[in-house]
């Protein structure tokens, strides 16, 4: 089965339905307003291919779910087109290719250089956080927010990288209970 046929739009939101958590075919059905065989049948096909997975509960109550779906594991669909390969797999993700996945979709090149270098120097930390934010303030300055019972900010020290543009950029740590809200979300701790 060729992979890039199941991501058309109605699957694609499925799949974006179930990254939040587990749902019934009857609540994706009630969620994007389409009948129950349509999610059904477009379930069956992403189990196929190994993106989603089923469980039946044992519950028989009516009008509770007997089954729930939720994505089979992490994984990436990566199609790299460059001047001298071009490749396309479904790979399984390790929580650092997540957060570097997330790093590599801002739009902004510079940024996601900082951003990415910046990470490498926050790896051995991550396990000890509950969550990883990042904020650009400028093109100069870029704030990492840290949800963590565990690190202090001094353990953190801010530094600078240098673009390959030449620009320097400051990287700051911010340890908190929570990160403000326009901080966009590297990494969460399963729950």
């Amino acid at each position: 089965m060729e992979l890039e046929t199941l991501f058309t739009a109605s699957k694609w939101e499925i799949l974006r339905e179930l990254a939040d958590r587990p749902f019934s075919p009857l609540q994706l059905a009630e969620r994007s307003s389409t009948s129950l065989a349509n999610i059904s049948q477009q379930l069956r096909l992403l189990e196929m291919a190994g993106l989603v997975k089923s469980k039946r509960l044992p519950n028989r109550d009516k009008g509770q779910p007997r089954v729930l779906y939720r994505l089979a594991e992490d994984q990436g669909f990566v199609i790299a087109a460059a001047n001298d390969f071009v490749e396309k797999k479904l790979l399984k993700l390790s929580l650092r290719n997540k957060i570097t996945l997330r790093i590599w979709l801002f739009e902004d090149p510079e940024i996601r250089y900082t951003l990415e270098k910046a990470f490498w120097q926050t790896e051995p930390f991550l396990l000890k956080m509950e969550s990883l934010g990042v904020q650009v303030l400028s093109e100069e300055k870029v704030q990492f927010c840290v949800v963590s019972k565990i690190l202090k900010t001094a353990e953190l020290p801010e530094f600078r990288i240098v673009t390959p543009a030449g620009r320097q950029v400051a990287v700051s740590f911010l340890v908190s209970d929570t990160c403000p809200g326009e901080s966009t979300l590297l990494y969460r701790a399963a729950d």
